[in-house]
């Protein structure tokens, strides 16, 4: 390996003496004293965004002013600073040497953790160390923009509208009025009493995502992947889930036709349904979801997963309501990190039922404390038919955006043929 990828001594002088050279350059760095390797580069560097945070010019004269007699000789005094402020032709490759800089450091991180794992092997190790080389990998991905360049895009936004949405088209019109569509970096957490139609909602939001080239990641932990792909074929052909897996005797022609159509229309969808989940942890879904999102990095993504309560972890939580939170940080963090959204099913505990009532709170969230933090939204559903059969709002499921980070709140309302899990839009249909 080239020293220079581990120790690049050119690339941190280049970085320090391009502000030495134009001061103004300290509030558009992102480099951390640390990620410096030798001693008096970090020393310069801390010293500059010291003086940059008490707002006073960077320059040799300030930074000499700023240290003491012996730290000044650690650094090699004056001359060094103006050595290092003389030797920049350009300030153009500034942002090239800052990524030198950053590129060296996670050389010389990768091989730490490398060598730690080396000298005390182990398979918890092992997990440890893919787990951070992955996030060493994505830090090197993550791009990280000035104050300036973000006001500039929010400009950008205000005198030049998008057309659209901003977010993944969920498909249905009175949704995406109160959310924009599912926005990237946010968790959504979809709940429900069992079968009330959560993962079939799930799977419309799935097909409808997936009508708009978007790639949808589908971790199943409750069903197969053969049933998920029969519920979307009667969803798509608009036939009865029973008839379709009966066979074609209890099928028309033309349903047979349907289903045989759609089955060309979802192979041709770039869905990915994960039903290996039985020792799948919530880092395993991490690392499966990044590897995904590195070899696509254009593409949209919307990840959903059926569901929390059956996702394990890594760690030795004996309290459940502390593993759910565990699972639910990660996977906030996971969505802002690759910039997606991600939509969490979850189960409602039973205190509903006890209610007059019936339509659920956030509260009866199972472990609802560490869901509400770290959702952005929360979406409730609820049929009165589920309760009465005699209900006048039969077929109607109520969604209840109960909870939106960045937007208003509210119950929204969609048909639902339930013989085959397809959700229309009340909107459009009246």
């Amino acid at each position: 390996m080239n020293q220079n990828e581990i120790f690049n001594r050119e690339a941190e002088q280049a970085v320090l003496g391009s502000i030495l050279f134009e001061g103004s350059l300290i509030k558009d760095i992102n480099l951390k004293p640390y990620e410096f390797y030798w001693e008096e580069h970090q020393i310069i560097y801390k010293t500059m965004k010291e003086l940059d945070a008490e707002e006073i010019p960077v320059d040799v004269v300030t930074i000499t002013s700023k240290l003491d007699d012996v730290t000044r000789e650690k650094i090699g005094n004056v001359s060094y600073l103006t050595e290092l402020a003389e030797s920049v032709p350009t300030l153009e490759t500034f942002c090239y040497y800052q990524k030198l800089v950053r590129k060296a450091f996670k050389v010389r991180k990768a091989l730490q953790l490398c060598n730690s794992y080396k000298n005390s092997p182990s398979t918890d190790l092992l997990n440890k160390l893919i787990l951070d080389l992955n996030e060493l990998v994505e830090e090197e991905n993550v791009n990280h923009q000035s104050n300036k360049e973000i006001l500039y895009e929010i400009y950008e936004e205000l005198y030049n509208p998008r057309t659209g949405l901003s977010g993944i088209d969920s498909g249905y019109t009175d949704i995406n009025n109160m959310t924009d569509g599912f926005q990237k970096g946010n968790l959504i957490v979809l709940a429900a009493r069992p079968s009330v139609g959560k993962t079939a909602l799930a799977l419309n939001f799935a097909m409808n995502a997936c009508k708009t080239d978007t790639k949808v990641i589908f971790f199943a932990y409750e069903m197969s992947a053969n049933e998920l792909h029969y519920r979307l074929i009667s969803s798509l052909a608009n036939i009865d889930l029973m008839f379709l897996r009966k066979g074609k005797k209890f099928l028309t022609n033309e349903e047979l036709e349907d289903a045989v159509k759609s089955m060309g229309i979802i192979d041709d969808w770039d869905l990915s349904i994960n039903d290996n989940t039985s020792r799948q942890t919530v880092y395993d879904i991490c690392h499966s979801v990044r590897s995904q999102v590195r070899q696509d990095p254009d593409k949209d993504f919307l990840v959903i997963i059926d569901y929390l309560q059956l996702i394990k972890t890594d760690k030795n939580i004996s309290r459940h309501d502390l593993q759910i939170g565990e699972i639910t940080r990660e996977l906030k963090l996971l969505a802002k990190e690759l910039n997606i959204p991600i939509i969490l099913i979850s189960q409602l505990n039973r205190s509903v039922e006890n209610r007059t009532d019936k339509r659920p709170l956030m509260s009866d969230l199972r472990d609802s404390g560490n869901i509400e933090q770290d959702a952005d939204v929360i979406l409730l559903l609820h049929r009165d038919d589920y309760y009465e059969r005699d209900s006048e709002n039969k077929n109607i499921i109520e969604v209840n955006i109960a909870k939106q980070r960045n937007g208003p709140v509210g119950a929204v309302e969609l048909l639902f043929k339930k013989e085959a899990g397809k959700f229309l839009d009340l909107a459009k249909c009246s």
